[in-house]
Parts: C-alpha cells; structure tokens; sequence
C-alpha cells in the first residue's frame, strides 16, 4: 500500500521485512527545508522548528513557536546582511544544530563546508556518530560541493538529506586506492545483516571518479532517493550483502571509469572477495566477507544514460541475489548489455517490469548456467536497438531457471538472435514480439522445457523458431513473417491445433 506526506509527497510504502520508513519519510517532508530569497520568507512558519533557507543571505532560519519569530539556525551571512549579532564570517556558537522537537541536524551549524576545497570526510564522519548516539536523525546538507577524503559511516534510524543537484558529494581517494567508497554503514564489517538499518540518503548527486557511491553492507531497511549520478569511478550504487534495500528516483549521466562500470550493482560479498571496502584516510577495510545473499531489494523509477558507453547498466554480481525487482525505468547506451548477471551466479525470484533498454548492444542478459535459478519474471520490457553497428549477440538471454513466466515484451534490432533460451524448465512465454534479428527469432538452444504462446516472429535471417537438442517446445498463436525458415527441430515441438 502506498501513501505520500501531506507536502512533497514522498511515498511512504512498506517493503519487505522489517520494513517500517514511514515515520523517516515523515519527519524528512515535515522539516524539508524550503529555500529562496529572504523577501520570500513567510511571514509566520507552519510548524514549531520549520526551517527556511535565505538564498541572498546565506542564512537558514528557524521558525521558533515559542518566540512567535523566526531565528537564526545556522549559515555564514554576507557583507551586506551578516548573522544576527555577529561580524561577517563570525560563527554563532551552538552545540548542536538539533534540538528536542527536531531530528534535524545540519552541517553548516558543525562547521562542515561544502566549498569544494576543504576535506570534510571525517568531519562529517564524526557527526554521524554524534548523531547516531543521539537515536539517530536528519543530517542536512545545503548546497555545495562536499570533499570526503574518508568514507563517513552512517548509523541507525539517520537520513543523509541535501538539496537535489546543488548538494555535491565527492571522494577524494590517493592513487592506488581508487573505488573505495564513498559513503557505507556502519557495521559494514558485521556478519549477516548485522550492519546499520533503517537509514536513507535522499536528494544528493554524486560526481566522485575517483570512488564508488553509496554502499549499503551488511545493512537493512535502507532508502535511497533521488540519487543523480555524475562521474564514478565503478558504481554509483552498490548493495552488498543487504536486504530490505530500495532504491527509488536514481538518474545516472554516467557509467564507471574503472574496471568494473555498471551504474547500479546488487553484490553479495563472497569469501576471500578483495574488493568492496572503505577508506578511513589512511586504509581501507574490506566488507565481512561471509557470502550473506543481497536480498529484497527494489529498483524504481530510474533512468541510467550514460555518455561514457559502460559495459552495464546494472549488474546482479557475485553469489546469491534474492527477490529483487527492477521496474519502472529506461536504459540506454551499454557497450555489452543493459541489464546483466554473471555466469554460474545464482539468482531467485527476479522481477523486471515495465523497463525499456534502448540502444545498447544487447537488453538483458542473464548468464550461462545449467540449473539453481528459480523464478523469472519478465514483463511489460522493450528491447530495442536501431543501430547494427551497436547491436551485438542476443537481445534477451536467460539460463538455468526453474520456473519463468515472459509476457508483453517486444525484443527488435539487428540483434545475432533475438531471444536465446538455455537450460530452462517450467519458461511459459506470451504475447512475445522478436523482430529483426540476423539469424533467429525464437532459439530454445538446449534443455528447454518451454510454452509459446501468442507470439511473432519477423524479419530474421535464418529461422523465426528454432527447438535445440533435448528441449520441449509447445506453441500456438505464433505468426511467422519475412522469416527464412519457419520452425528448425532439433527436439521435440508440439504445435497446438486451433479450432
């Protein structure tokens, strides 16, 4: 069930297990700080601690119930309109930016610039501890560009918050420790899902190519929203090993400029894996490595166009990766496929719904392995790419599945093949278009026990439906258009009569 708060309508949904944000998301729509010219400041705050950010004066200000007034919260000031009761770039003294009536604490009011010269990693660090001790809440960044030259661990119950693309985060790593990252968890270290639950980043872009994002380890019931995506130097986001994750409002421009690219990775972190780690300024620690599955996890409403050709848009790596759902979103622009899974790596329960890969040399690739999969889910998926000079192997590949159901999808390019099964059992398919391909339409290459129906295969070179050795294929409805051959078998077909 899905509801949204009264003033920005953030939703407020409950997933998975554990799962309970509500009062987060709550508490991040009521103290949303809202910002513009001093002129535009309301006369009188909505609520006792409402905060309003005066753009021309660099000052935030607090509506204060008690005082009937506004005061000052944090912010420097500026010549002409300084901080009340002090010089210009004189610090008003506060303990915390928190008070009793608010989870809200911001970085300026810590000393915490965002000016893109100053390192502030363990600065920031050192607050979310603070924060964490206090039973968690929302820590603020205004606008700027913030250097992390350590990865900031975030605690329970804590909200990193900025302002949309004006609030910055950037790693700053040493050469030789490129792609440590550059915000995790606290208790990434921790075995299962012992790390820090129930904490969110909302509302940042990252423009890091010397780090990796936002890693959730070893962590539980984690909320990443609005997340735009600069330079990285491997992913903008990477689960490992954690569940209960959702990722909702993620714009990427870019892929990674190191070996490993994908914007979005779901990782499981293996025995002995030697990567996946943060970076404490001086060294870096790797994440508990006791193969904990990634599990539960949502990515929703994304849009991943990368300039620099990754090899992946998002990529399930290493291990186990449980129950996880890919809706809602648009991929473009990726040298090998859009959507991948390593070879030989297991998955269960995948769902990709309502996802359009456009323009990359192959759509989704899930790949080779005899048997361990179970439950596939592929529905309402275009896979389309004009350009025979981009286009390159399948359009859609799956392997060793127990159980796949395939309906409303559309694969079309001068793909090698437009859909390849291998090793599948249970795979029903439906309302299934593949058109152009250079050889075949339809390949159940080999041990496939398989259903068609309702389906077309034009406008390929060799065959528009191909049945390989030790596969069982029954179809009807399939229409044949502009295909060489109609039906190759290797196996065994049973075409259902119509009446």
């Amino acid at each position: 069930m899905v509801d949204h708060t009264p003033r920005l309508g953030l939703g407020t949904y409950e997933q998975g297990e554990q799962w309970d944000h509500t009062d987060a998301v709550e508490a991040i729509d009521a103290h949303a700080i809202v910002h513009g010219p001093i002129s535009e400041r309301p006369a009188t705050g909505e609520y006792d601690d409402e905060l309003y950010h005066a753009t021309d004066q660099g000052i935030t200000w607090r509506w204060d119930a008690a005082s009937d007034d506004w005061v000052y919260f944090s912010g420097r000031g500026s010549d002409e309109q300084p901080v009340p009761g002090t010089s210009h770039f004189e610090a008003a003294q506060f303990a915390h930016a928190r008070t009793e009536e608010t989870p809200v604490w911001n970085v300026e009011a810590h000393g915490i610039e965002g000016d893109g010269e100053t390192a502030v990693g363990q600065a920031v660090h050192d607050l979310l501890e603070d924060v964490a001790d206090a039973g968690g809440g929302i820590v603020y960044f205004p606008p700027g560009r913030y250097l992390l030259e350590r990865t900031p661990l975030i605690g329970d119950d804590t909200i990193v918050l900025g302002a949309g693309r004006s609030t910055v985060l950037v790693g700053i790593r040493p050469d030789g420790e490129n792609g440590r990252a550059l915000l995790s968890n606290m208790g990434y270290d921790e075995p299962g899902y012992d790390g820090a639950s129930n904490w969110g980043v909302c509302n940042v872009r990252i423009d890091s190519p010397e780090s990796t994002g936002i890693m959730p380890a070893h962590a539980a019931n984690v909320r990443l929203e609005r997340i735009y995506g600069d330079r990285i130097y491997y992913h903008h986001i990477d689960v490992v090993s954690s569940k209960n994750v959702v990722i909702d409002g993620y714009w990427a421009t870019r892929g990674g400029e190191g070996e490993s690219d994908a914007p979005v990775q779901f990782d499981s972190q293996q025995p002995d894996t030697s990567w996946n780690s943060v970076w404490d300024g001086s060294t870096d620690a790797l994440v508990a490595d006791d193969g904990t599955p990634t599990r539960d996890c949502t990515l929703t409403n994304f849009e991943i166009a990368p300039s620099n050709d990754p090899d992946y848009g998002i990529h399930l790596h290493r291990g186990t990766n449980e129950s996880l759902t890919i809706t809602d979103g648009q991929i473009t622009g990726c040298e090998y496929t859009a959507i991948r899974a390593d070879p030989d790596e297991q998955i269960v329960d995948l769902t990709i719904d309502r996802v359009s890969c456009l323009e990359n040399a192959r759509g989704i690739t899930l790949g080779e392995i005899e048997d361990g999969r179970q439950g596939l889910t592929i529905n309402n998926v275009t896979i389309r790419t004009t350009d025979s000079d981009i286009a390159s192997g399948s359009g859609l590949y799956a392997a060793g599945f127990d159980g796949a159901a395939i309906a409303n999808v559309t694969v079309d390019g001068p793909f090698t093949n437009a859909i390849i099964f291998d090793d599948m059992a249970d795979l029903k398919l439906s309302t299934v278009t593949a058109t152009g391909a250079d050889h075949q339409s339809f390949r159940f290459r080999e041990n496939v026990d398989a259903t068609l129906t309702t389906a077309r295969a034009a406008d390929c070179g060799t065959v528009g439906l191909y049945v390989g050795p030790d596969s069982r294929v029954a179809y009807g409805g399939v229409t044949f258009d502009d295909v060489g051959d109609e039906v190759v078998v290797d196996g065994e077909l049973r075409e259902w009569a119509s009446s």
